[in-house]
């Protein structure tokens, strides 16, 4: 009987450890933050968000820094704001997880792949680097038409076959060496996969 005991109690510190996420808990404020000193596995994506942070300010000039702080605060402020959220928890996990993905690519945490590169109708060219190893599997997409350059960072939601990147105004859905890119307000695109020198 003793022995049966002796396993959870063993583990009882642990478990009283786990919930201690990277702010101090006795001056929570808010639901997100209530319920992030409570569940041991929002706290643990905290601590884990509070150790990329400062890797990704590390290499930015003053300019970036003030910009990627200013992201930060925004990104509290729409954690904190999950109160108003249907479902309290999942909303907090949904906020950290697209932002520890950012901070893991921004502070040079993962492999760069090889940039796989696509035509798209006449004007388009893509260089996509694709992060599958990230918190959330990402993809850097970097968009050229003409004179006009855009970096957006997509990521990989569920799709019945091939892989579908959503980022801010655009969709990027791959299958093969065949892809489609939808941008708000303009025409779907077909993009065929550009060998790269050597093959």
């Amino acid at each position: 009987m003793n022995k049966l005991l002796l396993g959870p109690l063993l583990f009882a510190p642990l478990l009283a450890c786990a919930a201690t996420p990277s702010f101090d808990c006795a001056k929570a404020s808010g639901a997100a933050e209530t319920l992030i000193c409570k569940d041991a596995a929002l706290a643990a994506l905290d601590n884990e968000l509070a150790t990329l942070y400062p890797k990704a300010l590390a290499n930015l000039s003053p300019e970036q820094l003030k910009t990627e702080k200013a992201m930060q605060r925004g990104w509290i402020k729409g954690r904190n704001d999950c109160w108003k959220a249907k479902d309290l928890r999942q909303c907090v996990e949904e906020n950290y997880l697209p932002r520890i993905t950012e901070l893991q690519i921004k502070g040079g945490q993962l492999m760069v792949t090889t940039p796989v590169d696509y035509q798209c109708g006449n004007k388009v060219t893509l260089s996509t680097y694709f992060y599958n190893d990230a918190k959330l599997p990402a993809a850097v997409i970097n968009l050229s038409e003409g004179d006009s350059q855009q970096q957006v960072l997509a990521y990989e939601v569920p799709s019945a076959s091939g892989a579908r990147y959503e980022g801010q105004n655009l969709s990027l859905f791959t299958k093969g060496d065949e892809a489609s890119l939808e941008r708000y307000g303009q025409p779907t695109l077909s993009c065929t996969e550009i060998p790269t020198k050597g093959n």
